[in-house]
């Protein structure tokens, strides 16, 4: 039994560290949450303070309270994965290999938090008009989404912006250079802090509806986002079969909590024509 529990152990590890590098949910949001999250139905709070109040000074002051903004998020999505194995050494002989059953399993529950978060473009502050993209008005969109949250007080370098890959392509088009370290179907990081004042993302999971995309962007304290990984559990033998099993879920929810801070870009393919 301890070596089953040692399996446990090192693929609920793989899941953890797979999902911090590589799911933007955690990337993007405020994940500074209070609270012990057992099971769906829990609830944590995320503290902020409110903004000090300026006034004229008169050669006297007085000191407010600074009441805390507190917000409430409930854990109501609950995700699991379960799969047979039919040779348990040739399962751990694979745990920490990039294409390893744990970490497809993490990456397949990347993509399902990670389309839930963005899917929540709904309640942005700011929704933009539709705008068919092509190369030569790429830069146009990026620069009409900073100057929305710039608007809304987000200063460069606070900034991210959720991309699909056929924008990613445009920017390279309209001379943007991409360091990139690629996650799995298209998702990865992009540092643009000194070209763009931004940090841009790629992802496949961006909500789509009619063959428009809903590309998101906004302040690093705009959504709110909390997670367990619950349990991992190896099973020695299934009751219909003699193989063995890996079963794991993961609680989660989001929360758009300063909708001032999110901006909703409707966008569609125009090409990779330049002009």
């Amino acid at each position: 039994m301890g070596n089953y529990n040692s399996i446990e152990k090192v693929i609920s590890a793989e899941i953890m560290r797979t999902n911090e590098d590589n799911l933007l949910a955690n990337r993007i949001c405020n994940t500074a949450f209070i609270g012990d999250i057992k099971n769906r139905g829990d609830s944590v709070t995320f503290v902020g303070l409110n903004d000090p109040t300026v006034y004229d000074y008169e050669g006297s002051v007085t000191y407010e309270d600074i009441q805390d903004a507190a917000t409430t998020l409930y854990i109501d999505q609950d995700k699991a994965f379960s799969f047979k194995v039919k040779d348990i050494e040739a399962l751990r002989s694979t745990l920490g290999l990039k294409d390893s059953q744990a970490k497809r399993a993490s990456y397949n529950l990347k993509k399902v938090v990670d389309t839930y978060v963005f899917g929540l473009y709904g309640d942005a502050g700011t929704v933009l008009d539709a705008l068919t993209v092509t190369p030569s008005n790429v830069l146009q969109l990026i620069g009409e989404v900073k100057e929305t949250l710039e608007k809304a007080n987000v200063q460069d370098g606070r900034t991210w912006i959720v991309v699909p890959p056929f924008v990613k392509t445009k920017l390279m088009l309209a001379g943007i250079k991409f360091q990139i370290n690629n996650g799995i179907n298209g998702s990865g990081t992009v540092g643009f802090t000194d070209e763009l004042g931004c940090d841009i993302f790629v992802s496949n999971q961006l909500a789509v509806s009619d063959n428009v995309t809903y590309m998101l962007a906004g302040s690093y304290s705009a959504i709110a986002y909390a997670e367990q990984v619950l349990e991992t559990q190896f099973i020695d033998r299934l009751e219909d079969s003699f193989d063995s099993a890996v079963r794991g879920r993961i609680v989660f929810g989001a929360k758009v909590i300063k909708p001032e801070e999110l901006v909703c870009a409707p966008i569609t393919d125009g090409g990779n024509s330049i002009a």
